[in-house]
């Protein structure tokens, strides 16, 4: 119970104690409340005052610190257009508005001073702008035209001149123009002009506007200089010209091989007009001549190296192909892009054909279109190699056609071509399909009969075929001719293993069959082929002949047939052959003709009958007439003259006393060249005779043309005097004829006194034959020649 008590007692204290503090605590805020209010109240007050105070003092600072702050901004900035503000027009006021007048008045001056300068300004630096300007520049006072101004880049234009520029910058009508279209629009934009003011006359692009230059009306004109692009305009007009002018096709095309241009020259040859081929690929003109992948090679070839050429055939618009040689460039630009392809192409269709021409003509004869020698080597060579695979035999037959030359020199060239021509239709028929018809040149054919079974049936094909044929008529020009042909055969492989051989052999037998009697054929022999070894044998010695000094001259006499005294000697070779004995002319001149040896020979002949003859002169035997003997090689050969001219040179002898012996055969091979050369001899003076007179086909309608002195009648007809009297009758007709020209003439194969007699009456002036002497040598002649001088002559 005391304890309950206690805490009332503690609770009733506890709110004693709160309530007290309550009242105290009310009490302090009432008090601190009236000390706030009567010091709020006082700072009402001050604050009153002081607003007061300082509404005063800012109506009495404010102008003054507008017109320092816009005193100061003036002196920061330098703009004089601010303006100090103040409404009352008080003392302060006065002030403002005089402050605000005196700039003003520092603008105005500043506006001034600043146009002045910008004139100044404008003025350099428009003539600094004009100088700077790279482009030729110049200003021209109007309507003087006197120049205002101009840059150092227009100084060369103007080459000096300060008054009117453009009397010699442009010509009349050109310059009245310019002026009319700039009095019209006022200006002039690229006027293009050949400027001829300057120090060098220059293409230009003149530019002019009319303006105002430091007060004046005047005109600015600019240059620009476009000689680099009229001499460029030049250029690709030229090339624009040679583009349409080149006979080459050519195409021009993109990257992607689409056409972009053509020339001429190109529709010309595809026939497709330029709007049908631009933009389309060329696959269109691909030929399926070509190979598949031709194109594709072009192109990566083209785009590979740069380049590709090569042949090519290219299709028409009508579908013909036509070869071309072809040539591709791949154009690049500076990075190495391909940007175009350009294909130029010519058509080679003619140059094809002329080589086609060209081989068959390098095989083929020009006349008759038979195989050539080349080709007829060449085949032959087939032959023989398919005959040792099966076994069979070739023959090869060597063809010449008898007394061709004949026909040839008394009907004209172009019956005897007439004629070849017949013989190689007439060959073509004997033989049979896979044998081989040759011409090789002449009237020399050669056939080549391939798969033989035996030489029997080669001797049928000649002797019942081939011969036959040649001997039957020919039709030419509306002449009947008749000829007829000696064949050699050899026969591989028992006349010969290889070409040369056979073809040798068989020429030999060819030979054989002329020396026979002409007209028939001849197989070749192993004693044929001895003579052949031996004639080759004898032609490699005959080379040396000469320089070896084996060849020796031998006399035989001429005598006047009247009184028997000495007429002179024909000059007549023999060699000396160092293992075999001296041989006669018959043996090796032959021999010579064939391999051209006798042109040297014939030279020595020349210098040494001239030179015996100049030896008996000194021995005192008198001028011996020497006559000698000549070749139609020589007269062929071209040096015979000047071989002439060099012995008159060296040796003191006269032409008049040396005589030239032609064969009639000779002259009338080619007796249009044949009678200038006579006449070329008979211009240094030498006595000219035809030798063998009446064993060929004189034409007298030429030998009256010849520059000759002498006839000399063949021997056959001297020594059938007696037992044949045509060849009388022909001997007296000779001798006739002859003394009708004003010729002498002379006999040659004199072996009887009765010829003698006939011939003396038959009024023959010369006389030649074993009757007087054999021919002899020099030593042998000048012991006979004083002997026949210290006796009666035979014949007087």
């Amino acid at each position: 119970l005391d304890q309950q008590a206690i805490s009332m007692l503690q609770s009733a204290w506890s709110q004693a104690d709160v309530e007290l503090a309550r009242m105290l605590d009310t009490r302090l805020q009432q008090a601190f409340h009236r000390m706030w209010i009567h010091l709020g109240t006082a700072a009402l007050l001050l604050a009153v005052i002081l607003t007061v105070v300082f509404f005063v003092a800012r109506q009495i600072a404010m102008p003054i610190r507008n017109l320092a702050n816009v005193a100061d901004q003036v002196r920061r900035s330098g703009n004089y257009q601010l303006r100090a503000t103040w409404g009352s027009e008080d003392e302060i006021g006065r002030l403002v508005a005089g402050f605000n007048s005196m700039l003003q008045q520092l603008d105005d001056q500043r506006k001034d001073q600043e146009e002045l300068i910008a004139r100044a300004s404008a003025t350099e630096a428009q003539r600094a702008l004009i100088e700077a300007i790279p482009i030729p520049l110049m200003v021209t006072a109007i309507p003087r035209h006197e120049i205002l101004h101009a840059n150092h880049a227009a100084h060369a234009w103007l080459n000096g001149r300060k008054d009117d520029p453009w009397i010699s910058g442009m010509e009349p009508s050109l310059r009245s123009h310019f002026f009319q279209t700039l009095s019209d629009l006022g200006k002039v934009d690229e006027f293009e002009v050949r400027w001829t003011g300057g120090v060098v006359p220059t293409w230009a692009l003149v530019s002019a506007r009319r303006l105002e230059y430091q007060g004046q009306p005047a005109v600015l004109t600019t240059f620009t200089p476009i000689g680099q692009i009229k001499q460029m305009e030049s250029r690709l007009e030229l090339w624009a010209k040679v583009f349409d002018a080149s006979s080459e096709s050519i195409a021009v095309m993109d990257a992607a091989g689409r056409i972009i241009t053509v020339n001429p020259a190109f529709c010309r040859s595809t026939a497709f007009e330029m709007h049908e081929m631009v933009g389309e690929s060329p696959d269109f003109l691909r030929s399926s001549r070509n190979a598949p992948d031709l194109y594709e090679t072009v192109r990566h070839t083209a785009g590979i190296k740069g380049s590709w050429q090569g042949e090519m055939w290219i299709e028409r618009k009508n579908g013909e192909s036509y070869p071309a040689w072809l040539v591709m460039n791949a154009v690049r630009d500076r990075q190495g892009t391909i940007t175009h392809y350009i294909a130029i192409s010519l058509d080679i269709s003619e140059r094809k054909e002329n080589e086609q021409r060209i081989h068959f003509l390098a095989h083929h004869d020009v006349l008759t279109g038979l195989p050539n020698r080349f080709l007829c080597d060449e085949r032959l060579q087939m032959s023989l190699q398919q005959a040792r695979r099966t076994g069979s035999l070739v023959a090869v037959l060597f063809i010449d056609l008898d007394r061709f030359k004949n026909i040839n020199d008394s009907l004209g060239h172009h019956v005897g071509d007439g004629l070849l021509r017949s013989v190689a239709a007439r060959l073509l028929d004997a033989v049979r399909e896979g044998d081989t018809v040759c011409r090789l040149g002449g009237d020399e054919f050669v056939v080549i009969l391939n798969s033989a079974f035996n030489v029997e049936e080669i001797g049928k094909i000649v002797e019942h075929r081939l011969i036959p044929l040649i001997q039957r008529s020919h039709e030419v020009d509306g002449a009947t001719l008749y000829i007829s042909c000696s064949v050699g055969v050899a026969v591989f492989p028992n006349d010969g293993n290889d070409v040369d051989i056979l073809m040798r052999n068989a020429d030999a037998a060819m030979y054989q069959a002329k020396k026979l009697g002409r007209n028939n054929a001849q197989f070749f022999t192993p004693e044929l082929n001895a003579r052949v070894v031996a004639h080759l044998h004898l032609e490699s010695d005959l080379r040396h002949a000469v320089e070896r000094d084996e060849l020796v001259l031998h006399y035989q006499p001429r005598i006047n047939a009247q009184t028997g005294s000495i007429a002179g000697v024909e000059s007549l070779v023999r060699w000396q052959h160092p293992t075999e004995q001296l041989m006669m002319p018959d043996r090796f001149i032959s021999v010579a003709e064939e391999s051209g040896l006798i042109v040297p020979i014939g030279t020595w002949v020349i210098r040494q009958a001239c030179l015996q003859h100049l030896l008996w002169r000194e021995n005192g035997l008198g001028e011996i007439p020497v006559s000698i003997n000549l070749s139609a090689l020589q007269l062929r050969d071209g040096i015979l003259i000047r071989t002439l001219i060099d012995v008159l040179a060296e040796l003191p002898i006269r032409a008049s006393c040396i005589e030239l012996e032609l064969t009639e055969s000779i002259l009338m091979g080619n007796a249009t060249d044949m009678i200038q050369i006579m006449e070329e001899m008979k211009a240094l003076g030498f006595l000219l005779s035809i030798d063998d007179f009446g064993t060929g086909y004189s034409s007298l309608n030429y030998l009256y043309q010849f520059p000759i002195d002498k006839l000399k009648i063949d021997k056959s007809f001297i020594k059938t005097l007696h037992s044949a009297p045509h060849h009388l009758a022909v001997t007296k007709a000779i001798i006739g004829l002859g003394h009708t020209l004003g010729l002498e003439v002379v006999a040659e194969g004199v072996e009887h006194e009765a010829d003698v007699s006939v011939l003396k009456e038959a009024g023959c002036d010369e006389l030649q034959g074993f009757y007087f002497a054999r021919p002899m040598t020099a030593e042998h002649f000048e012991d006979w020649l004083r002997m026949h001088r210290m006796n009666v002559p035979r014949i007087a």
